[in-house]
């Protein structure tokens, strides 16, 4: 019998510099990134208007009770701030049942997960789906939740060297391929790290086809001297990923010797200096930079602390294999933060006098009216700023919420190209216009020169929103539970802010509520991967498909629409 290996222990002697470097990366992001989110209290409710969930959670394969599941109900206002007096859960008993009692009315998402299992949000057609919530009026008790959950699949196997060493610490993940603002690019899915053995085992997987990537970030011992250092391979040794062999997964399946070696590659150097972001205190400034892979999405980055030299921020980051990067610099310091993001290709020779640039970004004042109302409450309505592109690690949106006077300000906007968008507004209510010093800012969207100050960015909301309501159907009979989107007509899907995706109801019927003017088509598809909808690519064969239709402002549109079956919708 093979000795029992526990992967997660920490051997006293195998790539310690790559412990300590993981576990400093890991520090260093929490400390840059974590903001303090203020507390929320949860209003009193009726004891008479409480609400109860009850259900079963079984097996997809085998349809047996499945017991000791986790039930969660999270409260679909707010999905990112979740507090037990808010939602509630409940572990499943050994028929596979459960109960969560106490819930106030409203809107929730449920989600059943099990060691051994896929974790599954009820009314999810994929794995990547967000699912539906369910609406819970006062003093309802729903009683016909069923979660068949998919029993979880495995990919196993090793890490070596080019001498056929295992190789420890070995960063392994394995990829899928997914929409991400309409483009389909490689995305983690679950991983971890080689064992002393450079044995690596990534469980919880959903059936599908997976790409599993292997990086060992940290440099060789003797990278000084003979600067090589590891380029990320693909099973089966490959580092282009569009040569990589797909593991393809059922439910349950566990595939074993997914074994990649990895090959030494020269390294280069890349040096610069941050500049910009003054300070009077210059040398108490924590300032980073990171270099990731553009090739994907979910690429671990390299990084490298800037240092204080003759009253410059210096920073050199060794070890960089050939490839195209994303440059992203942070310095942290009273009063706030600068960051600067450059595109940066390493080829044959190192990088040195790279000038970063680094501000605090603009402020932005702006204005928010309702049209038709000369004094309206608008303090509650979000302005917001979302970037069209990812453009570095630390390029996020930025919003406000509008004062009683109609005024905001959006604080600490960088360099890039954004979307206007509005949210808490009714749900007949759609965003008419955004301008920003004049210029029409829903069109073109807006971008942003740290050089420049803008002025003023003026929205005006329009209670008259158009309504596009419709039953979807299969074989003449009502369809529920299909994906429902709702797409602009070319040339605007440029435009996010513009498509809209809800689930069926039981009777096949669903609502878009607070849609601007403009032509679209309706698609109901019987399943399809998240996001696939942006994309125009994976729109053009199914053109023929949608159904039509044309909104004005204030008008109601009714549609019928046949489901796209999963068997057409190849993903």
């Amino acid at each position: 019998m093979l000795p029992l290996r526990i992967q997660n222990a920490t051997p006293k002697c195998y790539n310690r510099p790559a412990r300590r470097f993981s576990a400093m990366f890991t520090t260093l992001l929490l400390l840059l990134l974590q903001i303090a989110a203020p507390g929320q209290q949860a209003p009193a409710t009726n004891p008479a208007d409480l609400c109860t969930i009850q259900g079963v959670v079984i097996s997809a394969d085998s349809g047996d009770p499945i017991h000791k599941a986790d039930i969660d109900a999270s409260p679909a206002e707010n999905r990112r701030q979740i507090s037990q007096a808010m939602g509630g859960g409940a572990a499943t008993d050994a028929m596979g049942r459960f109960e969560i009692k106490d819930l106030a009315p409203g809107k929730y998402y449920l989600s059943a997960q099990r060691n051994g299992f896929v974790q599954q949000t009820y009314g999810q057609t994929t794995p990547e789906s967000s699912g539906k919530a369910v609406t819970l009026t006062p003093g309802q008790k729903l009683t016909d939740i069923t979660f068949k959950l998919v029993p979880a699949s495995v990919i196993s196997g090793h890490v070596t060297d080019e001498d056929g060493e295992p190789v420890v610490y070995a960063e392994v993940t394995a990829m899928h391929f997914a929409y991400v603002n309409g483009q389909r690019r490689l995305v983690a899915s679950r991983g971890g790290a080689t064992n002393d053995l450079g044995e690596f085992r990534i469980f919880g997987l959903s059936p599908g086809q997976y790409f599993v990537r292997a990086v060992l970030r940290a440099n060789r011992s003797d990278a000084a001297r003979t600067r090589e250092g590891y380029v990320p391979i693909y099973y089966p040794g490959v580092a282009d990923a569009a040569r990589a062999s797909p593991v393809s997964l059922r439910g349950g399946d566990e595939v074993d010797g997914v074994d990649i070696s990895l090959q030494p590659v020269r390294t280069l150097n890349v040096r610069g200096t941050l500049v910009g972001c003054p300070s009077a205190d210059q040398k108490n400034q924590v300032s980073s930079v990171f270099l990731s892979d553009t090739s994907s999405v979910s690429s671990a980055p390299i990084n490298s602390i800037a240092r204080d030299v003759n009253g410059q921020r210096v920073f050199e980051i060794p070890g960089v294999p050939p490839g195209s990067y994303t440059l992203s610099a942070i310095v942290m310091r009273d009063g706030g933060r600068c960051t600067g993001h450059q595109s940066v290709e390493v080829t044959d020779n190192d990088i040195d006098g790279l000038l970063v640039n680094v501000s605090e970004g603009v402020d932005i004042r702006g204005q928010v009216r309702i049209e038709g109302q000369m004094s309206p409450s608008v303090s509650a309505i979000q302005i917001a700023l979302e970037p069209r592109t990812n453009n570095g690690m630390f390029q996020n949106g930025v919003n406000d919420s509008a004062k009683p006077d109609g005024t905001f300000l959006l604080k600490g906007v960088h360099d890039g190209d954004y979307e206007v968008s509005v949210g808490n507004i009714p749900d007949t209510y759609y965003l008419k216009s955004a301008r920003l010093d004049g210029v029409d800012a829903l069109t073109a969207g807006v971008t942003i020169d740290t050089n420049k100050t803008p002025e003023l960015l003026d929205i005006l909301v329009s209670p008259n929103g158009a309504e596009v309501d419709g039953l979807v159907s299969k074989d003449q009979q009502p369809f529920q539970s299909s994906t429902v989107t709702l797409v602009p007509n070319p040339p605007y899907r440029g435009q996010r802010r513009l498509f809209r995706s809800i689930s069926s109801d039981q009777d096949g019927r669903f609502t878009f509520q607070g849609l601007p003017p403009g032509d679209y088509k309706v698609f109901a598809w019987e399943k399809i991967e998240r996001g696939a909808y942006l994309s125009s690519d994976f729109l053009q064969p199914y053109e023929d498909l949608g159904t039509a239709v044309h909104v004005t402002e204030g008008s109601h549109n009714s549609v019928q629409v046949d489901v796209i079956p999963s068997k057409d919708a190849s993903q």
